[in-house]
């Protein structure tokens, strides 16, 4: 039974019929393909149990313009992001204030403090970057936007799973197309998908690079620090293969495991020992799927982050990259002559990029801190506080308002409207710098079906457009950055119903979904 969002079921037996039919593709294409979480609190020593990740039935239409616009803008956001990650100065400077308040900030500074004390052996950097969208479109208004939600860093996933949902759409709109011609929503109007060779040509360039510089007698590899009791191994496990496919030894290793299995030498380089043999490798590139939780930070995780980041091995990403990630960082930026700073010859860029912002503030104790303060509690600013441009009011929870974000990935940690006020004074008003505040953006709705954990959805929806970017540079001494490769990557489409705020799949939040690009 398809659950609607009025409690209504869709009537026409012929929509059903069909409408059946691509749900039992979707989920054989589902376990044909690997789209699949691992439920690993259920496995048993000779079999583990998966549950299929949310998906869209049919692609969710997409203005093809504002597509187009994030696919364009993407070069030039990795290009600020790579030269914000690499001024250590404006990152302390707009960071500080998180100091004794953000207990994550404090350790992954104190590692860089560290690195910086022991000198960097190592000044190429890669990333995947990848840029979160949404449309905003409030009622009153009749052009559509292209949004900013945030800019990862660090540890993006979704790239596989993304990529085998669209290309699961895209062979059942050519089944269509075979057999009712070409349409709107046909596969021409779906585009490509390429996640998984584009992360994977990053990774080749950047241990390509090490291993002309660095031509040691060990053999060399790459590592993929990971979570333990992962149950994302089929988001990560792609690259991991088609690595070994293109000749280039790959392992994975638990992020609470790497000191056994790792050893830093005199003149930092990091050294593996495999699972099979006994001949060490030396590490080329570090790719991080792990290490974006506080939990992983106790004294040995803190410990292991300074040993990976001191060594020789070029980081994807590295310390500085992470914190850049950080929301504190991203409403910095919306700052006026912030974007100036780092883009200071490309102002049709600055521009451009300056468009996708909505407004946002760390909650600090500059004045317009304090005004974004005043309008998180709803309580007016004092008078003899300086002016600040500032967008109206929170508007009632039913519509607009805000969402209150820390410095935290993963999803799930955001606070929404009416929730912002009681949750603030749940906190000591000294930490509440460590928040960023932003105007929420208001995308219009459409019509779709999703296939969730929980069941069935047709109803109204909205959806975000991740923009991957696969990035290696090079820090200059006296600084400066030399852009060795920055490609648009590839991309990650979530749909999720309306009246839900979080968007994380694999917590259940939505659902990959492919888009349909519209006029």
């Amino acid at each position: 039974m398809i659950r609607h969002q009025d409690d209504h079921l869709i009537h026409c037996q012929r929509c059903q019929d069909q409408l059946q039919y691509l749900i039992n593709e979707v989920k054989d294409h589902h376990i044909t393909r690997g789209s699949l979480l691992k439920l690993v609190e259920h496995e048993t020593e000779s079999s583990v149990p998966a549950r299929a990740v949310g998906a869209s039935i049919l692609p969710t239409p997409f203005p093809k313009a504002r597509y187009d616009e994030a696919i364009e803008l993407q070069q030039a956001y990795c290009e600020l992001y790579m030269r914000v990650a690499s001024d250590p100065d404006w990152l302390y400077k707009v960071l500080e204030p998180l100091k004794n308040h953000d207990r994550f900030f404090d350790v992954l500074w104190e590692v860089y403090e560290k690195v910086r004390e022991a000198g960097a052996v190592q000044n190429v950097v890669c990333c995947v970057f990848r840029n979160d969208y949404m449309i905003h479109q409030p009622p009153d208004q009749s052009e559509a936007e292209l949004k900013q939600v945030e800019m990862n860093t660090f540890s993006c996933a979704g790239a596989a799973h993304a990529e085998r949902i669209a290309n699961v759409h895209k062979h059942l709109a050519r089944v269509r197309d075979c057999e009712t011609g070409p349409s709107s929503s046909s596969s021409t109007a779906l585009p490509s998908n390429g996640n998984v060779s584009s992360i994977v040509d990053m990774l080749q360039t950047a241990h390509t690079i090490y291993t002309s510089r660095n031509p040691t007698p060990h053999q060399k590899c790459i590592l993929i620090t990971v979570q333990p009791f992962n149950f994302n191994v089929a988001d990560e496990r792609p690259i991991e293969l088609a690595l070994w496919d293109a000749n280039i030894p790959c392992y994975r290793v638990e992020w609470r495991t790497l000191v056994s299995h790792t050893t830093l030498t005199s003149d930092h380089t990091l050294l593996f020992k495999p699972p099979f043999g006994s001949a060490e490798r030396e590490v080329s590139v570090l790719y991080y799927r792990g290490g974006y939780v506080i939990e992983e930070y106790k004294p040995s995780g803190r410990e292991l982050r300074i040993r990976l980041e001191i060594s020789r091995a070029i980081k994807c990403p590295d310390i500085l990259t992470h914190l850049a990630g950080f929301k504190t960082v991203q409403a910095a930026l919306t700052e006026s002559g912030a974007l100036e700073r780092f883009l200071p010859d490309q102002p049709e860029n600055v521009q451009r990029i300056r468009r996708t912002f909505m407004h946002m503030q760390a909650l600090d104790t500059t004045p317009r801190g304090r005004h974004f303060r005043a309008t998180a509690t709803y309580e007016p600013c004092s008078l003899n506080q300086p002016a600040v441009h500032m967008p109206s009011q929170p508007s009632d929870p039913g519509g607009g308002g805000w969402v209150l974000k820390p410095n935290r990935d993963g999803g799930g940690h955001n606070v929404y409207r009416a929730a912002i006020l009681p949750f603030l004074r749940s906190q000591p008003e000294e930490g509440w710098g460590k928040y960023t505040m932003m105007q929420m953006i208001e995308p219009p709705a459409t019509e779709g079906t999703l296939m969730a954990s929980e069941g069935l959805y047709h109803g109204a929806v909205i959806s975000e457009l991740g923009v991957l970017g696969t990035c290696v540079w090079e820090r200059k001494e006296g600084g400066g950055v030399g852009v060795v490769m920055n490609e648009v990557g590839g991309w990650t489409f979530k749909t999720k119903p309306v009246g839900v705020d979080e968007m994380s799949v694999v917590k259940g939040f939505g659902c990959f979904d492919c888009p349909m690009l519209a006029d």
